[in-house]
Order: structure tokens, then C-alpha cells, then sequence
């Protein structure tokens, strides 16, 4: 069994560098076409489902990877909607001065809610299909919290379309086997 997370496709907000949360912002012409790339990338992969957020950005990027790939219209899995940055929505994620914007503001959904959450999601997933290989689109933040906690150490940024694969490990937990499209070699 494999859980693959991918991040949907580029929107207008990404470009621009703005903290989208759960506002509802649609793929860009970019976004799409990424789509579709993907799509022809994942044809042929062994995926079985494929499931999405309901946000339009993740539930797009899924539709078009499951036509592409005969997979077929996405589940939408609620669990897995993209974390509240609150009243930092629309705000840049880059201050002036080239730092990251902090994201420590009472109106942001607390981390551990959402790793909690996203796990308790993708566990559902994995016993729907303890035998079946998954597509899970969804966001950059959802993914890198997840990856963070699983890796024990932090994840890097998430890009646009970026792949990670999950992987039952020996303890019963989950391992990462691909990390943002790049190979991991399983620890014993």
C-alpha cells in the first residue's frame, strides 16, 4: 500500500506569494497545465484512488489527474482541507525585510489540530484500501505538517504538483518513502 500526497497546481495567490488557507482560490492557467502534466506522469503508476480536498485549487488538480489517469472523479476528503492562516489570509508570506511571515497569530489553526486531523484522514484512506495504492491532492501546508511529523524533523517547502509517498512501516505507523519528489532511503 501506497499513499501519495501531491499539492494541487499553481494559483494566482501562489504566484504572488499570498497565504491562501481555506479561502477558495481557483488553479491559474499555470496550475492547469501542471495539472495535466501530472496527470500524463502519474498514467500506468499502479494508482487504484484518488481522493482530494474540497478546497477548488486540490479538487481540480484531482479531477483532471483523474481523468488523465482513468482513475475517475476524486472522493473528497474533508480532513485534508488546507490548514486556516485566519486573518493572515491574503497577506504575504514574506515580509519586507525577506523573512518568512510569522505564523504565530490567534486566528491561525493551531499545528498539532491540524497534523491530527490530516493523520487521522490518511489513516482512513489507508484502511479503505490496506492493499490498494491512493492519490491524496491536497495542500502544501497539510502536507508539510504531516511530513514533519512523521520525518520527526522539519520538512521542506512543498511545490506545486511536488509528490511525497507514505508507506505502512515496520511498527505499524507510517513511513516516508519519496519526499517532495525526492527518494528516501527507509531507516531499519
Amino acid at each position: 500500500m501506497r499513499i501519495g500526497l501531491i499539492r494541487h497546481g499553481e494559483t494566482d495567490w501562489n504566484a504572488t506569494g499570498l497565504l491562501q488557507g481555506a479561502t477558495d482560490i481557483p488553479l491559474n492557467s499555470r496550475g492547469l497545465d501542471q495539472a495535466n502534466d501530472a496527470a500524463g506522469l502519474l498514467v500506468g503508476q499502479g494508482w487504484s484512488h484518488l481522493y482530494s480536498s474540497p478546497l477548488s485549487r486540490a479538487r481540480t488538480t484531482a479531477e483532471i489527474i483523474g481523468q488523465g489517469t482513468g482513475l475517475g472523479a476524486p472522493t473528497l476528503l474533508p480532513g485534508i482541507i488546507e490548514r486556516s492562516f485566519g486573518e493572515l489570509e491574503g497577506q504575504k508570506y514574506w515580509m519586507p525585510d525577506g523573512t518568512r511571515r510569522p505564523l504565530d497569530h490567534p486566528s491561525i489553526e493551531p499545528t498539532g489540530v491540524v497534523v491530527e486531523r490530516s493523520l487521522a484522514a490518511i489513516a482512513d484512506v489507508a484502511a479503505a484500501h490496506p492493499d490498494e495504492d491512493s492519490l491524496v491532492v491536497c495542500h502544501g501546508s497539510v502536507i508539510r505538517l504531516v511530513l514533519t511529523s512523521i520525518l520527526g524533523a522539519q520538512a521542506p517547502h512543498i511545490g506545486n504538483l511536488a509528490l511525497s509517498i507514505l508507506r505502512p512501516g515496520a511498527d505499524g505507523g507510517l513511513i516516508v518513502t519519496l519526499l517532495n519528489g525526492y527518494p528516501l532511503v527507509p531507516t531499519p
